[in-house]
């Protein structure tokens, strides 16, 4: 197995930066410089790092706000401006490989080192809080305006290297992560915010990891709620889809019958004897015509 040789000075480095900013003494100039190239490994691995040590302690205060500026900062002082559509793809790449290498790392590191439960869920939120705040800055304009849960999700989901599909189905950090992703996707979808939802509901990388470990949930759990809500989802969107259908076939029954009325009193109709026709609107019943008609008007 291949094992990547960290640059010791730029991990140093980062690592430096990551423990000033988790406990809120960084300095925002030189923060900004190390944010405007986060494409090293070493960045997402002395996030970790930090990350894991200071989980120990305690929990991490809010870093939504702070990220979100620096990294604001960080786009201004490259290309002077945030806007999305003026910022290079590969700035927006970037961070979007940062969020899904972290997640990835957590998930190896957890694996690996045995960690009590309260300690991963302190770091989840975190990372879950560093997505808030790069919301703006990732490669879906859409994200600005949903939430950190949908941002980590797309990350993930756009990723190269698919790690979701090599987490054990029955693994603590997997289960962690996955309750605690279901409660901010219901959370939003009950605040009116259902772009996470949608999302989870369509993309094959997360219902492949989430239908290979519902079965590990109780029923009031978030996960198994929110697993209840994609099936629900897909027998309306089913239905819907299937009503559709016959209304078009209907409509189109309708169209036809039409045709052939006002086929048959043209004025200018062949006095030449018609051959027969064999089609069902030829040999239309009265009442079933009359029935398919109400029932388009209904609908």
């Amino acid at each position: 197995m291949f094992r990547y040789e960290y640059n010791q000075a730029r991990l140093k480095l980062y690592e430096q930066l990551f423990d000033q900013l988790l406990v809120g003494e960084h300095s925002e100039a030189v923060a900004a410089n190390l944010l405007v190239d986060t494409r090293w490994a070493e960045v997402s691995r002395a996030f970790v790092n930090c990350l894991c040590h200071q989980t120990t302690k305690a929990s991490i205060r809010p870093l939504a706000a702070d990220y979100g500026h620096l990294v604001a900062r960080a786009a201004d002082l490259a290309f002077g401006t945030r806007a999305h559509a003026q910022i290079p793809c590969w700035f927006l790449q970037n961070n979007e490989t940062f969020l899904a290498s972290c997640l990835d790392k957590l998930f190896i590191r957890f694996e690996r080192t045995p960690t009590a439960p309260l300690q991963m869920h302190r770091a989840f939120a975190a990372l879950f809080d560093v997505a808030e705040g790069l919301r703006p800055f990732l490669g879906l304009r859409c994200l600005a305006s949903s939430t950190g849960a949908h941002a980590l999700m797309c990350a993930a989901a756009h990723a190269r290297y698919n790690f979701l599909a090599h987490q054990q189905p029955t693994a603590a950090a997997p289960l962690c992560f996955a309750e605690m992703l279901a409660e901010r996707i219901l959370q939003a979808d009950a605040q009116g915010t259902g772009l996470a939802f949608a999302f989870y509901a369509r993309s094959e990388r997360w219902q492949t990891f989430a239908l290979e470990r519902v079965d590990c949930f109780a029923e009031e759990e978030a996960f198994a709620q929110l697993q209840r809500k994609v099936r629900e989802h897909a027998t309306r969107k089913a239905e819907k889809k299937q009503e559709h259908g016959l209304f078009f076939l209907a409509s189109a029954f309708l169209d036809a019958d039409d045709a052939a009325t006002a086929s048959d009193a043209s004025p200018e109709r062949s006095s030449a004897p018609a051959a027969p026709l064999r089609s069902a609107i030829r040999k239309r019943s009265t009442p079933f015509v009359r029935l398919v008609r109400r029932l388009v008007s209904e609908a």
